[in-house]
């Protein structure tokens, strides 16, 4: 996530107004505008795709725990997603995800704006250092929202959504908006904390097989905060990658020629060739030996590349429009790649290198470490034999069985071992599924 290179870790270079807080007209609440959402007639004809369906046998049961929901989403991603980082970081555990489901709609705006902030301020103190969270996914579940048409309803409960979490947005002279977060790293040979720009994403379960497939999601939608510039210096500064800039560099290519490749209308992003070798801005070549990079992002653009959609908005109005193709009237979007290998100064500098702030700013953020609620999830051992698991007991030292019915324990578990199995895949460049999506 997922991505994202389609999770906006790719970006243009935008400055037009100053930050502030997003408003949304009429200020209905989440429980009236998913009430009002309206059924999807297109899905009819188009059902989803049989990867959706499996993650949604454990997303949308009720009888799912929390923890399940999180390792089918992970699993989910990981094989699903043509975002490349995305797929690294579900398979490697390092997305914090955070859940709000219908019970807690139910609870009020308050209750929900609550829940996030919480969780956001725990994901960012979760990744001050090694084995960081790189990404944040947060993830509406409804069975509504899950077969929603994506027209003006399910856009206004998505910017409802994004008014309660995202902190700063600004909008770009299309009208789209983009919001921001921070996240932070220390860099263990300085003693020195780094504060890198995040951008936000959308994501729902109405893409899957439209024109924007690669921003579907089962179960609902779902919006993502991903740090390239705090995955690459996580690399350099605590897993010694040499060459942090050319991973980055190679990744982020390697996602955008992975998009899908739509049977009606294409892909909706792609890479740009050099021109007589030359790329479109005065940047720098990111790679040691470029003839040796691999053959799909060999010769082409290291500081552009295009798309029907921009990966630096949050909400995209083009996405609940109706139309059944991208809008090719304007011509595709033209967007940054250089700040990867740019550095420089201003947003370039916070995507990829982090600003260097006071122990001060970041206590203000995160508070003291003293008051922090949640302390990193610590890893599972392995089983004392192959084949033995533990098994949860009670306090009378009897085995504790599942409450729920054996029909949902039956569908859960076999759904639940699908995404367990994807987990385990290793991440191949992007492919058609079995049913052509």
């Amino acid at each position: 996530m997922p991505t994202h290179a389609h999770s906006s870790l790719l970006r243009v270079n935008s400055r037009q107004s100053r930050p502030h807080r997003v408003e949304v007209a009429g200020m209905a609440s989440l429980s009236d505008l998913l009430s009002r959402l309206d059924g999807d007639p297109w899905r009819s004809a188009h059902p989803f795709s049989a990867d959706i369906t499996t993650a949604c046998a454990v997303l949308l049961d009720p009888y799912a725990r929390d923890d399940e929901r999180k390792t089918a989403i992970r699993g989910w991603l990981a094989a699903n997603q043509p975002c490349i980082f995305g797929r690294a970081a579900a398979k490697g555990n390092q997305l914090f995800i955070s859940v709000v489901d219908e019970q807690l709609i139910a609870r009020g705006d308050d209750a929900v704006k609550a829940k996030l902030k919480v969780d956001r301020q725990t994901w960012k103190q979760w990744s001050l250092g090694e084995k960081g969270r790189h990404g944040f996914l947060l993830v509406v579940l409804s069975p509504k929202l899950h077969h929603a048409a994506p027209n003006s309803g399910l856009r206004a409960f998505a910017e409802r959504i994004r008014e309660l979490f995202a902190e700063e947005s600004k909008p770009d002279a299309v009208g789209n908006y983009m919001a921001y977060e921070w996240l932070y790293l220390k860099n263990p040979a300085t003693g020195d904390f780094h504060k890198f720009r995040v951008i936000l994403d959308f994501f729902g379960a109405a893409g899957d097989r439209r024109w924007w497939h690669d921003h579907r999601f089962p179960g609902g939608i779902a919006f993502t905060f991903n740090s390239l510039g705090h995955m690459a210096r996580t690399q350099e500064w605590y897993q010694k990658n040499a060459t942090p800039v050319e991973w980055a560099a190679k990744l982020g290519m390697h996602t955008i020629s992975s998009a899908f490749p739509h049977p009606d209308h294409g892909p909706v992003t792609w890479l740009l060739p050099l021109t007589n070798g030359a790329p479109h801005k005065p940047t720098g070549c990111p790679f040691r030996n470029p003839q040796a990079v691999p053959e799909k992002i060999r010769d082409k653009d290291w500081t552009t590349y295009a798309g029907y959609h921009h990966t630096d908005h949050s909400i995209r109005a083009e996405f609940f429009d109706g139309r059944e193709d991208p809008d090719r009237s304007r011509g595709p979007y033209l967007m940054d790649f250089s700040y990867i290998a740019g550095g420089g100064e201003g947003e370039n500098k916070e995507l990829m290198d982090g600003i260097v702030v006071e122990k001060a700013f970041l206590d203000a953020d995160l508070g003291p470490v003293e008051e922090w609620r949640f302390g990193k999830p610590i890893p599972k051992p392995p089983p004392r034999e192959p084949g033995e698991e533990e098994v949860p007991v009670g306090v009378d030292g009897k085995e504790i069985h599942p409450t729920r019915p054996a029909e949902a324990e039956r569908k859960i578990s076999a759904a639940l071992a699908e995404c367990k199995k994807w987990l385990e895949t290793p991440i191949p460049l992007y492919a058609k599924s079995k049913d052509g999506f």
